[in-house]
C-alpha cells in the first residue's frame, strides 16, 4: 500500500473534495454543496421512514443537531483519509521522530490526525522539507475546517430559534385555519389582520433566506405542531387564501397585506427545493368547508371555497413540506382548540 502514487491522486481528491464542499456549504449563502446536500437528505429520509412507522416526534426533534455533527465528522474525517493516502504515497513522507525509520500505515494515519488537528506532530515528523510544508498545509487545513465548522453552527442555532419563534407567532393568531379567521375577524371584517401581518412578513421572507442559506434547517424539526414551521406557514395559509377569496368588504388595506404576506410564503416555498423538497403528485385533501362558509364575513359557498383551495399550484409543496417534516395534512386542518 504505502508508495503507491495512486494513492496520493486520490487523497488529494478527497482533500480537494472535503473543502470545497465545506466551502460551498457555509459561505455561499445560496446552496450547500453537493455532497452535503445528499448526505443530509440521505440521513434525514432514513428517519422520516422511521418515524411514518413508528410516529415520534421526539426522534425528529433531534435530528437536526446531530446531523450537524455528523456533517461536520464528515468533512474532517475526508480531509482526514485523504491527507492519510497522501502521506502514504511516498515511502518515507512520515519517519519516525528518533529512529528515523520509515512510518507505518498506522503510524502515518495517527500523524495526520495530530497534524489536521493542530496539536502537533507527535512521535513521527515528515521525512523532508517537501512533506514537511504539506504537513503545514494539513494543519491549515484542519484549522480552516474546524473554523468553518464553528462558523456555520451559530448561524444555523440562531436560524433555529426564530423559526420556531416565528411558528409561535402564527400559533398564536390559532390552531388551525378557521380558528385563524374566527380570531382576526370583528363582525364582518378583519380590522386587525393588517398590522399582525406586517410582523409576520419580515420573518417569513427572513426564514426564507436562511433556509436557502442553511438547507440543513429543514432537518431541525419540533416535536408540537405550534412551533412546527410547516404547519404554522399551511395552517396561515389557507386562512389567508380563504378571507382574500371569500370576504367581500375586505378593506383595500388589510388586502394588500394579505396579497403581501402570500407572496412571502409563496418566495419561501421557492427555496424548498435546496431540500429536495418538490410538489407531491397527490392533491391534498380538503376537510369539510361549511363552517368556513357559515362565518358571517363570508359570501362564498363552501364549494367554491373548496374549488379556490384546490386551484392553488402551491398546496401539493405545501403538503410534501409537511410530510418531509414528519406533519400529516390533517394536522393543519384539525386542532383541538377549534
Amino acid at each position: 500500500m504505502i508508495g503507491n502514487h495512486l494513492l496520493g491522486i486520490i487523497g488529494f481528491i478527497l482533500i480537494a473534495l472535503a473543502t470545497y464542499d465545506a466551502i460551498q456549504t457555509t459561505l455561499s449563502a445560496s446552496n450547500s454543496g453537493p455532497l452535503t446536500n445528499r448526505f443530509i437528505n440521505c440521513i434525514g429520509e432514513i428517519f422520516l421512514t422511521i418515524h411514518r412507522r413508528r410516529k415520534s416526534h421526539a426522534m425528529l426533534n433531534a435530528l437536526g443537531p446531530w446531523i450537524t455533527v455528523l456533517l461536520i465528522i464528515l468533512w474532517v474525517s475526508l480531509a482526514w483519509l485523504g491527507w492519510f493516502l497522501l502521506f502514504c504515497s511516498v515511502p518515507y513522507a512520515v519517519v519516525n521522530s528518533t529512529t528515523m525509520m520509515m512510518a507505518t500505515a498506522l503510524e502515518r494515519f495517527y500523524f495526520i490526525g495530530y497534524t489536521i488537528s493542530t496539536l502537533g506532530y507527535g512521535d513521527y515528523v515528515p521525512g523532508d522539507n517537501f512533506w514537511r510544508f504539506l504537513s503545514a498545509l494539513a494543519a491549515a487545513n484542519g484549522l480552516f475546517l474546524f473554523t468553518l465548522a464553528v462558523t456555520y453552527i451559530v448561524p444555523v442555532v440562531s436560524a433555529t430559534v426564530q423559526k420556531r419563534q416565528c411558528a409561535l407567532s402564527i400559533s398564536a393568531l390559532g390552531h388551525s385555519p378557521l380558528h385563524i379567521i374566527k380570531t382576526t375577524h370583528h363582525g364582518e371584517s378583519f380590522p386587525g389582520l393588517a398590522n399582525q401581518l406586517v410582523s409576520l412578513q419580515g420573518s417569513i421572507t427572513t426564514l426564507g433566506q436562511q433556509h436557502l442559506a442553511y438547507p440543513i434547517l429543514h432537518y431541525y424539526h419540533s416535536r408540537h405542531s405550534i412551533s412546527a414551521l410547516p404547519v404554522a406557514l399551511a395552517r396561515l395559509y389557507q386562512a389567508l387564501l380563504i378571507i382574500e377569496y371569500a370576504c367581500p368588504r375586505l378593506d383595500p388595506a388589510t388586502r394588500l397585506q394579505i396579497s403581501l404576506t402570500l407572496d412571502s410564503i409563496h418566495q419561501f416555498l421557492d427555496t424548498l427545493h435546496t431540500a429536495f423538497i418538490y410538489p407531491s403528485q397527490h392533491e391534498p385533501s380538503l376537510p369539510d368547508l361549511l363552517p368556513y362558509a357559515e362565518l358571517p364575513c363570508f359570501d362564498k359557498t363552501a364549494e367554491k371555497i373548496h374549488d379556490h383551495l384546490s386551484s392553488q399550484s402551491r398546496q401539493k409543496l405545501l403538503l410534501c413540506y409537511n410530510y418531509k417534516d414528519g406533519w400529516d395534512w390533517e394536522d393543519v386542518w384539525n386542532s383541538k382548540d377549534t
